[in-house]
């Protein structure tokens, strides 16, 4: 087991299933206590940390009003899977200063499309782009979302995954990939 591993020399890192940005941190330091690279894992941390900061100073000038409400897609119809509360995109979500319109499931949830179209996003963002051909046209032409806000004003925006999903320091630049994606205008 561990023990033996540990006693034959070869240290051994167990990365968390972190499931939000504090334990991001926990994993990097590990890591970087594990392989004596603490400094670069601080400065690692502390970039990341900055650029989270930046993100949500420009984030506190959006308001209460103008806050947008947002459905991460994470697979597509027909069974369409979200990104519910306890969730690295409810946290960036958060982060950015928008509402998770699947904010009352748990976890990475199947929603059912009737619930998603009450809710009336403003904005999809969808993370699978690479797997179908043309992700936003097919949930552009969606049967019975025509009145949906983000329908209506094509605000269909599809995310590199690996930013957003894979839990390293590249999340950083995933914030910011999605608050331009929801946010264009305050975050050009």
């Amino acid at each position: 087991g561990l023990q033996q591993l540990k006693d034959s020399g070869i240290s051994v890192v167990v990365i968390n299933d972190a499931a939000n940005f504090e334990d991001v941190y926990t994993s990097i330091e590990m890591l970087g206590k594990a392989t004596g690279a603490d400094h670069n894992a601080n400065v690692l941390i502390d970039e990341m940390k900055t650029k989270l900061r930046t993100i949500e100073e420009k984030a506190a000038e959006i308001k209460p009003h103008e806050q947008k409400k947002v459905l991460v897609e994470v697979s597509g119809s027909p069974e369409i899977y979200v990104t519910g509360k306890n969730t690295f995109m409810d946290e960036m979500l958060q982060l950015i200063n928008a509402k998770n319109a699947a904010a009352d499931q748990e976890g990475w949830a199947k929603m059912e499309e009737e619930s998603m179209i009450e809710e009336d996003p403003d904005v999809i963002i969808t993370t699978y782009g690479r797997y179908v051909d043309d992700v936003t046209s097919d949930i552009l032409n969606r049967n019975g979302w025509e009145a949906v806000t983000a329908i209506k004003e094509k605000q269909v925006v599809d995310v590199d995954e690996d930013l957003v999903t894979r839990s390293g320091p590249r999340l950083a630049e995933g914030v910011d990939e999605l608050a331009k994606a929801v946010y264009p205008d305050v975050f050009k």
